[in-house]
């Protein structure tokens, strides 16, 4: 009888190891998969922050900020969602999984729908829908936060390890007051102020006047030419917008001496960043006058920012 025994208890003793094994892995499978979401969360409440702080100054914002910080929230959406694409190995885990996918779709639709119907809005000012496609993703935005919400009180089941770092608080609902359509109507106005870049404009500048012989400054913090009997002037002019502008005209005015003298240049169209420098013919000037040549550009349509469309520059020419 002892001799039977003495292989028994090595058999039960395998065999509980091989559970006992089994538990710590199916257990380390479940921090390391709390681990993943946890830093995903920590990625996405960062993007939610960044959101939050923008909306609020959609009126007075850009084209290229407001892309970045949406394409920056999609891209840590997309890391999630790539995660939840297959259930996990853990059966334990599956209702973690599945309010976890879900949350993660709402949110990737939310961030898409918002993001482009912001640019649409924009872009479009007599389209009158797009408060509602905007409400659309603002509503997505906020199911995937109450998702998550909810994954969060799951992870707090008894059967399931304590992650070791608690899961952060994720909200990519740009708001933490308003109703849907009231905040959609706000966003709406936002995007089609005149105070911000939002829209698909071109942005004609001038950025630059130039002179031959160049100029410089005094001792006395005066712009200076060395002695000469003519400068010729040049201008430099940008698209700072983000659309490619159309031709326009160049106009330039030098005052001082015995008069005004105008002459006028085209400017050819330039894409978004491009530049062009235009140069005049020579101007007769006369040393120890005070000059003003003022370089304005004449631009029909639609333009980023007029206030930048002109550009003086007040000079004297040194005695010989």
């Amino acid at each position: 009888m002892g001799r039977l025994l003495v292989p028994l208890l090595i058999t039960i003793a395998l065999i509980v190891a091989v559970v006992v094994t089994a538990a710590g892995e199916e257990t380390r499978t479940e921090l390391e998969y709390l681990d993943e979401i946890r830093g995903q969360a920590t990625a996405l409440a960062r993007s939610g922050a960044g959101i939050r702080q923008m909306m609020p100054r959609l009126r007075d914002i850009g084209r290229d900020e407001f892309t970045t910080v949406m394409d920056s929230v999609a891209n840590d959406v997309d890391v999630a969602l790539s995660f939840v694409g297959s259930e996990p190995s853990v059966d334990s885990l599956i209702p973690i999984w599945s309010l976890y996918r879900q949350a993660v779709r709402a949110w990737d639709s939310g961030v898409s729908t918002l993001s482009s119907a912001v640019l649409q809005a924009a872009d479009q000012p007599d389209d009158a829908t797009v408060a509602n496609v905007i409400g659309d993703g603002l509503a997505d935005l906020r199911a995937g936060d109450e998702l998550f919400d909810l994954l969060r009180s799951e992870v707090e089941r008894e059967e399931i390890p304590d992650p070791i770092t608690p899961l952060t608080d994720v909200n990519l609902f740009p708001s933490e007051s308003g109703g849907l359509a009231s905040l959609a109507s706000t966003y709406v106005a936002a995007a089609r102020a005149s105070t911000n870049n939002l829209g698909l404009l071109p942005g004609l500048k001038v950025s630059q006047i130039l002179a031959a012989p160049e100029w410089d400054v005094s001792v006395e913090d005066q712009v200076v030419i060395p002695f000469t009997e003519t400068v010729v002037f040049s201008v430099v002019v940008t698209n700072i917008g983000n659309i490619a502008s159309e031709p326009g005209t160049l106009s330039i005015e030098l005052v001082g001496g015995e008069g005004p003298v105008r002459a006028t240049a085209e400017v050819r169209a330039l894409d978004p960043s491009g530049q062009t420098t235009i140069e005049f013919d020579p101007m007769e000037v006369a040393p120890d006058i005070a000059y003003q040549v003022t370089g304005e550009l004449i631009v029909e349509g639609p333009d980023s920012d007029p206030a930048d469309n002109r550009l003086s520059t007040t000079f004297t020419v040194n005695a010989a």
